[in-house]
């Protein structure tokens, strides 16, 4: 039986240095929005084929249509990498509307929603699966101030992987999370320099978090050969309290 490995937000730093790093032999399927290069790129660094694909996370028939197109032409994965978000951004409750948490919402949760109700009930069948959702540290302890829409929508999230393993452990498919502190990569642009900045020199380790802190831990979560845990959210923080 083939592997497929569906990757969402594939174009990210995390995305391109997870694919990288897969040494198994499957087909990558790589979601991207409108960053196909990169990916066009990352071919170039693997054995593994990748099949590019589009679509807009914020909406909904977009959605579909990605999924139709891979469960008709390509087959059904069975390890699904939940990267894709909207930019993470510094912005206090009392600027944000209904609409804002609206948007992220569908991007980040209605996204894996949608993803995952097509296609976790046919990797039941087939009695073998892997998912993984990058969340963050906010989800562990008491999150920084001015990110009450991107903190919501993380729980959000943690909220139906935490469900969805309790549904499909008997299944035999593993589906967990890491949370990490804040990642150096282009998801920050929206961010002041200097909060960046303070972050790491306020980090226990001076600095921030880097995609190769990231790839280790994932790569062991949806290793074949990791069949034991479940359910968990892993805090990739380097010893920070976020």
């Amino acid at each position: 039986m083939s592997n497929i490995i569906f990757i969402t937000g594939a174009s990210s730093d995390i995305g391109v240095g997870l694919i990288k790093n897969i040494v198994e032999e499957c087909v990558i399927v790589a979601h991207y929005n409108s960053n196909e290069e990169r990916l066009l790129e990352a071919q170039k660094e693997t054995k593994n084929k990748i099949i590019t694909i589009q679509a807009d996370f914020s909406s909904t028939s977009s959605v579909v249509s990605m999924l139709d197109e891979i469960e008709n032409n390509i087959g059904i994965p069975n390890k699904i990498i939940h990267l894709a978000s909207p930019k993470f951004e510094n912005i206090r409750f009392r600027n944000v509307n209904w609409s804002d948490f609206e948007k992220e919402l569908t991007v980040s949760l209605g996204s894996i929603t949608q993803i995952l109700n097509r296609f976790l009930p046919k990797m039941a069948i087939q009695k073998r699966g892997k998912v993984l959702t990058i969340l963050s540290s906010v989800t562990i302890g008491v999150p920084p101030k001015a990110l009450a829409q991107y903190t919501s929508v993380k729980y959000a999230v943690l909220g139906l992987m935490k469900a969805l393993a309790s549904e499909y452990a008997s299944k035999n498919i593993a589906i967990n999370c890491i949370s990490p502190s804040m990642v150096e990569t282009q998801f920050l642009s929206l961010l002041n320099e200097r909060i960046v900045e303070f972050t790491a020199e306020s980090h226990p380790l001076k600095r921030n978090a880097t995609v190769s802190d990231l790839i280790s831990v994932m790569l062991m979560l949806i290793s074949d050969e990791t069949t034991y845990i479940n359910g968990v959210n892993i805090p990739v923080t380097g010893g920070s309290n976020f």
